[in-house]
C-alpha cells in the first residue's frame, strides 16, 4: 500500500509541471556523469521498472506497439527492456523486428539520455521532438494507443495488430501452452470474457473492493444467465472462456461447450514476486482469443468494460462485441 501510495504521489506532483520540466526533474536522479556510450543515432527505448506505474497488460501493449510505430514511421531504432514484474522474453520473442537490448548497450549518461514520461497522456507531438535533439537513448514510459493518430500524421495504414505481429511471436515456453489448450478446446470456438475487476474478491487491482457475497452470488448468476443465452444464440457453439475471477472461470467451467481454465491470474500493475507460471496465464489468455472466430465482452454496468479482448481481437482481425447485462 505504501508504495502505491508513494507512487500516486510521484504522478500527482509530477503531473503539475509541463511535460518537458518533470521528465527533467525525474531525469536528474535517473541518469549519471560516467559511462559514456557515444550513440550515434537515437534509439527509442520502451521500460518497465518497479516503482512506476504502467497500467495492466492492454496497456503496456498499446505503449510499445505505438512506439514501435512512431520508430517505424521515423526511422528510428526500437528496443525494449520489458524486465518487471517479469522478463518479457520469457513469454514473447521477435518476430520481424529484433527489439532486444542488454542493459550494458543502454546509456545512462546525462548527455546521452532522455526520460520521457508518457503514461496517460498525447505522446505523438512530443515524440516528434526527438528529431530536432542529438543522437540519444530515449527511455520511455508510455501506455496509450496512438497508432491512428500517428497513420495520419505520417499517412500511414498500418494496423494496431499488424504491428504487434511484426513485433513479436510467441516463445516455445508460451506456444507449447496455446497448443495444448486449444487441443483441449478440439475445433472453431468463439469467446467470452467477463472482466470483475475485485468485485468477486480474488482479483487484486489497485483500490478496488470486492462486493457482499449475496451480491456476488447474483452478479455470477447474472453472467451465467448471459453466457448460456450467448450459447443458445449461436447455436451452441463451443465458448472459450477467460476472466480475472479464478471464482466465476470454476462456476462455468462444468457447462456444457464451454471450456474455461480457473487458473490464478493477476493485475502485474498491482504484483510482484509470482512465478512465471501466473503471468503465463495472462499471455495464454491473450493468444487464445485471437484464435477465435469472435470475441464477446460480457458484462453488467457495474463491471469493467476491458479492452483486453478489443486488442486480441486486433491481433488477428476477428468481430469484437460488447454486451451488456442489464
Amino acid at each position: 500500500m505504501k508504495s502505491r501510495f508513494r507512487i500516486c504521489l510521484v504522478n500527482f506532483f509530477g503531473g503539475l509541471l509541463p511535460a518537458g520540466w518533470r521528465d527533467c526533474v525525474f531525469g536528474l536522479k535517473r541518469f549519471r556523469a560516467k559511462n559514456r556510450l557515444f550513440p550515434k543515432e537515437h534509439t527509442l527505448i520502451f521500460f518497465t521498472e518497479k516503482g512506476k506505474w504502467h497500467g495492466g497488460f492492454t496497456d503496456r501493449m498499446k505503449g510499445i506497439v505505438s512506439l514501435f510505430h512512431f520508430c517505424v514511421c521515423s526511422h528510428i531504432p526500437f528496443k525494449i527492456q520489458y524486465s518487471y514484474p517479469f522478463e518479457l522474453s520469457v513469454f514473447l520473442q521477435p518476430n520481424e523486428y529484433d527489439w532486444t537490448v542488454k542493459k550494458q548497450e543502454i546509456s545512462y549518461h546525462r548527455r546521452e539520455a532522455l526520460y520521457m514520461y508518457l503514461i496517460g497522456t498525447a505522446v505523438a507531438k512530443r515524440l516528434k521532438k526527438i528529431a530536432k535533439i542529438p543522437p540519444k537513448h530515449i527511455h520511455a514510459f508510455a501506455n496509450c494507443d496512438i497508432v491512428q493518430q500517428l497513420n495520419a500524421d505520417f499517412a500511414t495504414q498500418n494496423t494496431w495488430g499488424e504491428l504487434f505481429n511484426k513485433l513479436f511471436k510467441p516463445t516455445e515456453l508460451l506456444q507449447k501452452e496455446i497448443d495444448k489448450h486449444v487441443k483441449i478446446i478440439n475445433g472453431n470456438y468463439i469467446c467470452a470474457v467477463f472482466r470483475f475487476q475485485n468485485l468477486l474478491g480474488d482479483f487484486m487491482e489497485y483500490d478496488y473492493k470486492p462486493v457482499s457475497n449475496e451480491e456476488q452470488n447474483l452478479l455470477i448468476e447474472k453472467c451465467t444467465k448471459a453466457l448460456v443465452e450467448l450459447q443458445e444464440e449461436e447455436n451452441c457453439k463451443k465458448i472459450l472462456i477467460t476472466s480475472d475471477s479464478v471464482q466465476f472461470l470454476t462456476a462455468v467451467a462444468h457447462l456444457e461447450h464451454i471450456f474455461a481454465f480457473p487458473e490464478k491470474v493477476v493485475h502485474i500493475d498491482c504484483v510482484d514476486n509470482e512465478q512465471n507460471s501466473v503471468y503465463m496465464k495472462s499471455f495464454l489468455d491473450f493468444y487464445l482469443l485471437s484464435k477465435g472466430e469472435k470475441i464477446f465482452s460480457i458484462g453488467t454496468q457495474e463491471m469493467y468494460p476491458s479492452e483486453f479482448p478489443l486488442y486480441a481481437a486486433k491481433v488477428a482481425g476477428i468481430p469484437f462485441e460488447r454486451i451488456v447485462i442489464v
